[in-house]
């Protein structure tokens, strides 16, 4: 059996990985990295090692609220909450988790980043938090994962209103819901966009639909009860 992720490009200094759901047994597959889902904590820890191993050491997760804050960690700094997480330290993997929001990874030569972006986080300004970090944009490469996509997030008016009164072009990337006050939002649009705007060297994006695609993604919308991915970066040299 195939590892259950892969790898992303960002150049012959840095490692990061990308992992898959591996969907059954249902409700959390066989390689959930989420130990706050109701999972088999014994489980998830196997899980956990087995990723941790590709890197030579633990993976830093923080505990991830949906907010802003963010943490400059090295090897051994403690879990606190954030939803974005840096760091200059060679050898020291960084990461978060989703399953439906969107993953955004950062690198330059001198630092590496990992940001957790829902539409609660993307609106309020994690990505920009992140941002603040690295001196140069220019110099940043920048890669959006697999989240929920433009066919399938469906999201009422206060989403819509947050998102516009931030930025009131933005409108062009919700469609309205036939009949309904609701629309379908494209969260990795946003992002692309605000990444772009603030100057951001390089950004790639994953075209896969969370919800859309259980054979390779858990999806919190989808299933309810479910599983977690992770999104890892490191700085290697």
């Amino acid at each position: 059996m195939s590892d259950p992720w892969f790898e992303i490009e960002f150049g012959p200094k840095v490692l990061a990985l990308q992992t898959i759901c591996d969907p059954e047994p249902l409700p959390y597959g066989s390689f959930n990295l989420g130990l706050h889902v109701g999972d088999d904590e014994a489980s998830v820890s196997e899980n956990r090692a087995l990723l941790a191993s590709r890197f030579g050491r633990e993976i830093y997760f923080p505990e991830q609220v949906h907010g802003t804050h963010l943490v400059h960690v090295h090897r051994g700094s403690p879990v606190t909450p954030a939803d974005a997480v840096v760091t200059d330290e060679l050898n020291c993997p960084i990461g978060i988790m989703t399953a439906d929001c969107l993953p955004v990874l950062f690198a330059s030569q001198e630092l590496v980043g990992a940001a957790h972006a829902g539409w609660r986080g993307l609106v309020a300004g994690v990505l920009e938090r992140a941002l603040e970090e690295f001196p140069d944009p220019s110099k940043v490469r920048a890669w959006l994962g697999p989240c929920i996509g433009p066919n399938a997030f469906e999201v009422g008016p206060e989403v819509v209103d947050a998102f516009v009164s931030k930025n009131s072009s933005w409108i062009r990337f919700f469609k309205s819901v036939r009949d309904t006050d609701r629309s379908i939002a494209d969260l990795a649009g946003i992002a692309f966009d605000l990444l772009e705007s603030r100057g951001v060297g390089t950004i790639e994006t994953v075209a896969s639909c969370t919800y859309s695609d259980s054979m390779r993604w858990y999806s919190y919308r989808r299933s309810g009860i479910t599983g977690r991915m992770a999104s890892c970066i490191m700085r290697t040299g």
